[in-house]
């Protein structure tokens, strides 16, 4: 039996744990994901899933407009004639086939402005949870990216982080799943309220605040892994401000990355960083696309970036656990990718191409968006 909270570094692992899973559901599958591509993975687990919506397994399925664009229709298709539901988060104003998938009510004229007012809004989650019983989580979207198949070199997959719980916390996962899913039954009218009223607005705020409140309570350690780093201005200043307290602040960057210009742009907040006492490392194995914390005895696991569009735009989904066994476990990969890593240092930080700092700047001056 899989121990109640187990990580997974490797895709192959974490898709053969998730299919396995799919395989031996008996009641209800929601899966919610950012990116689903009908590729070598996304066939099998969507095979995976159709089994289990053949056998009597209701299946809800949410993507999201703008990652799961181009192969939404055709994944549509192949579940139209199955036990399930499928729902795509704020399709592309010009995907008319999926709105009757991504709203209910309105006229097209409503359902026009209300998708234009909330495209740069998206649903980066990655959740997948089995008869309210095991739930899958972390930065692997349904796609082949993660093995990085166009890569000569063996075994140069992807640094990702997922997690497996099959603790209570289960079942506050399922009801995080329900509340999005529900958005699509109010009115148009109602959205737009939800969408622009103080409501709303304080529960971002209240989200945001969440990962500064466990920032500011950290008193030893602040380890950050993470892929898109584009911090918003209190971020850095709870950073530096933990540093110059003596809080050990370790922060693990892309060397290189799948967005080219990400790595160009954390590099204009090096000299910031270094001269705060924080410790800055580049990390060029592979392909860093992890989103994890070590923040004194507790581990973050999940799908947000430190950077405004996780912080301010998207929905994204985290757990904070207080659990020997994983921080150990996270502690010795950091660890190791450490080993991995050049250290920035004031000396050694323009080593990069005179040529791509302007894009660093301009990305920067542009950073809300990203």
């Amino acid at each position: 039996m899989p121990a109640e909270r187990q990580l997974y570094f490797a895709p192959g692992e974490y898709f053969d744990g998730l299919v396995a899973d799919i395989d031996q559901a008996l009641q209800e599958i929601n899966l919610e994901t950012y990116i689903f591509e009908l590729d070598s993975v996304g066939n099998r687990v969507l095979a995976a899933l159709e089994r289990a919506a053949n056998r009597g397994v209701r299946l809800r399925l949410l993507i999201d407009g703008v990652g799961s664009y181009r192969h939404a229709g055709a994944i549509a298709r192949r579940l139209d004639s199955a036990n399930c539901e499928l729902r795509v988060f704020h399709p592309l104003p010009w995907d008319f086939a999926l709105y009757r998938r991504g709203l209910q009510a309105g006229g097209w004229y409503s359902q026009l402005l209300y998708l234009l007012a909330s495209i740069n809004r998206r649903d980066h989650r990655k959740l997948c949870v089995i008869d309210r019983k095991c739930a899958w989580l972390g930065s692997f979207n349904i796609t082949d990216d993660h093995f990085n198949r166009r890569s000569l070199q063996a075994g140069n997959y992807w640094h990702d982080t997922g997690l497996r719980v099959s603790d209570p916390s289960v079942k506050i996962l399922a009801d995080t799943f329900t509340r999005v899913w529900q958005r699509k039954t109010e009115s148009v009218g109602e959205r737009s309220r939800q969408f622009l009223g103080v409501e709303e607005i304080s529960q971002r705020r209240r989200r945001k605040l969440h990962v500064m409140h466990v920032l500011e309570l950290a008193v030893k350690r602040i380890w950050v892994t993470n892929a898109y780093f584009n911090p918003t201005n209190r971020v850095l200043k709870i950073l530096k401000r933990k540093a110059k307290q003596g809080v050990s602040v370790k922060l693990i960057v892309p060397e290189n990355s799948d967005i080219f210009f990400f790595p160009t742009l954390a590099r204009t907040f090096y000299s910031d960083l270094l001269q705060a006492n924080i410790r800055v490392f580049e990390y060029g194995e592979r392909v860093l696309h992890s989103k994890t914390m070590i923040i004194d005895g507790q581990v973050l696991v999940g799908s947000t970036n430190l950077n405004y569009r996780s912080l301010f735009h998207d929905l994204e989904l985290d757990l904070l656990l207080d659990d020997p066994d994983l921080l150990q476990k996270l502690h010795n990969r950091f660890e190791r990718d450490l080993d991995s890593s050049t250290e920035i240092t004031l000396r050694n930080r323009g080593r990069h191409p005179l040529l791509l700092r302007p894009l660093g700047w301009l990305a920067r001056f542009l950073r809300y968006f990203f």
